[in-house]
């Protein structure tokens, strides 16, 4: 999945703290290694760019666990 979206950023430096609009844009890849698909993890990066002044950049890359809620029906 893909996705683009407003952004909030709040910066605290030296004491002084500013707010600001920022952009972010994700990737979300998820895996499923397992046939029943109870348990997989997911991959997302992502890249900001704050439009305050300073026009900070940041990239990350969060990874966790999915478990399925509800009943999985396989053949």
């Amino acid at each position: 999945m893909f996705g683009v979206g407003p952004e909030w950023a709040h910066t605290v430096s030296g004491g002084k703290s500013t707010n600001s609009v920022a952009g972010e844009a994700a990737l979300d890849f998820m895996f499923w290694p397992w046939s029943k698909r109870r348990f997989g993890w997911y991959l997302e990066p992502s890249y900001g760019y704050n439009f305050g002044s300073g026009h900070e950049q940041s990239m990350s890359v969060a990874v966790g666990l999915l478990i399925t809620i509800g009943a999985v029906h396989s053949k």
